[in-house]
């Protein structure tokens, strides 16, 4: 399972953390890895750089976290509402919290 974490402070999300993998399908026909992997991976790369404290993409893990008050927050508020889209269509498989 996909487990993401929102990072806030108190109630402005400034960073998700992501973790695991769906295990929807074998290898390579993962279609709930493979979105998220997209979602994730587009997201992070439309972030302002001076806006980013923090960002770490690597296999089965990703985190960012941007700069309070920066307009880089509504960008992971986009990647926010792709997931949870997901997750909509794939509970057993990508959990939000």
């Amino acid at each position: 399972m996909i487990k993401v974490s929102i990072i806030s402070s108190g109630e402005i999300v400034n960073g998700l953390e992501v973790k695991g993998h769906a295990n929807f399908a074998e290898h390579g026909k993962d279609l709930v890895c493979a979105g998220v992997s997209c979602i994730i991976t587009g997201g992070f790369n439309a972030l302002n750089k001076e806006d980013v404290e923090e960002i770490i993409l690597e296999e089965g893990y990703a985190k960012v976290i941007v700069k309070p008050g920066s307009k880089s927050i509504e960008v992971l508020n986009v990647i926010l509402i792709q997931l949870q889209t997901i997750q909509e269509s794939y509970p057993k498989f990508i959990k939000i919290k």
